[in-house]
């Protein structure tokens, strides 16, 4: 099986940081990765038949206070999207405040990858 990404995301800021397994996945320089990108990076490498669902998810499970899981197709480097997995949980502050999202994304191998992009 291969690594799961793993990732933080400091609402704050709006800024998350990831690992290389997950750089990989969605096609980014693992350096910049480790140092913190916006979130709409990532959305960007979303497939755009998925994004709109998965924003909805996430914003969701911010609201609601649940673990969650989503399933949608991550651009990387070479165009191709590949299937993902993403399980996340929104964390609060002392006055209810949601201020961080963690979690992994791990890639779905019964899936293949999907055509390069248009």
């Amino acid at each position: 099986m291969p690594d799961p990404g793993l990732f933080t995301w400091d609402m704050n800021a709006d800024l998350v940081y990831a690992d290389g397994a997950l750089a990989e996945l969605f096609g980014l320089d693992p350096e910049e990765t480790e140092r913190g990108l916006p979130v709409q990076t990532y959305l960007d490498r979303v497939h755009p038949d998925d994004v709109a669902v998965l924003a909805k998810q996430i914003s969701d499970a911010i609201v609601a206070q649940h673990p969650t899981v989503q399933h949608y197709r991550s651009q990387r480097a070479d165009g191709s999207y590949v299937s993902v997995s993403a399980f996340g949980r929104c964390f609060r502050d002392r006055k209810d405040n949601p201020i961080h999202y963690a979690g992994i994304v791990v890639p779905d191998e019964t899936s293949p990858p999907v055509g390069a992009a248009h």
